[in-house]
């Protein structure tokens, strides 16, 4: 289900504490029995704030707008995905060239779904998932075969 669009700015910590959350689920996977587990505390004031730019949908000569589709059984139920506004590329002049195409730039990412366990009543698990969604959009040169 589509939810409406959101910003860049909104949009990146969502994403990095999605991948830091994957990561830490990765791992505490592979962690032997009888191995401590300990509480990972990220102190925010020992972040660098990072500058302020553009976002870089707005300046790409690709453009793209981020939809975000809602899945409550996710563990991180919102999860924004790109998508390109042209089907061409924007000239220097900012006219669309359609000798170019614009594509979506796919990525690989782990989420993790809430999954009811057997016979167990209110006891849930967690499965890992990966799925492919798009990050951007980027411009190509359209692929031409020429038939004999």
């Amino acid at each position: 289900m589509v939810l409406g669009t959101t910003s860049c700015r909104a949009t990146a910590p969502l994403v990095m504490m999605m991948m830091m959350m994957m990561m830490a689920a990765t791992e505490t996977a592979a962690v032997p029995k009888g191995s401590k587990t300990v509480q990972l505390l990220l102190d925010p004031s020992a972040l660098v704030p990072s500058r302020i730019f553009r976002p870089l949908q707005n300046v790409s000569i690709s453009p793209w707008t981020y939809n975000t589709s809602s899945d409550s059984s996710l563990l991180m139920p919102a999860l924004s995905e790109a998508r390109c506004l042209l089907r061409g590329c924007l000239n220097l002049e900012g006219k669309e060239d359609l000798s170019l195409e614009s594509r979506p730039i796919m990525h690989q990412v782990l989420v993790l779904r809430r999954v009811r366990a057997a016979g167990a009543g209110h006891s849930y698990h967690y499965h890992l998932e990966s799925r492919l969604i798009a990050v951007g959009c980027t411009c190509v040169k359209p692929v031409v075969q020429v038939q004999q």
